[in-house]
């Protein structure tokens, strides 16, 4: 049951910062698109860093569910789910690889 409930977390995270570049920032430095894979990959980053969703669920909506919602949603519905999805995995990575360095469970070692 904690694995649906993060993955609904991470899909409506992802959504939200989607909503968030499409709606509210300016779209003259990135465009639409640029402003929504921003905004998911902020979102992503603090939920990664701070630990409370995974991305996985956030690759399967950005690959396999979007080619379905391609044929449903408006234009800038598929924009804001697809982008907010793909900003949201690579952001979320990135945090929990900081989490996780900061906490000295990644190591590396020069040969």
């Amino acid at each position: 049951m904690d694995v649906i409930v993060r993955y609904m977390l991470a899909t409506l995270l992802a959504l939200v910062g989607g909503l968030v570049g499409f709606y509210l920032i300016p779209y003259e430095p990135f465009g639409a698109v640029g402003n929504v894979l921003f905004m998911g990959a902020l979102f992503g980053f603090i939920a990664g860093f701070l630990g409370f969703t995974g991305f996985f669920g956030n690759v399967v909506n950005a690959f396999l569910v979007s080619f379905i919602l391609w044929f449903v949603l408006p234009g800038q519905w598929f924009v804001i789910w697809t982008g907010g999805n793909a900003g949201y995995m690579v952001g979320n990575v990135l945090g929990q690889l900081g989490r996780l360095s900061a906490v000295k469970k990644i190591e590396a070692e020069a040969l």
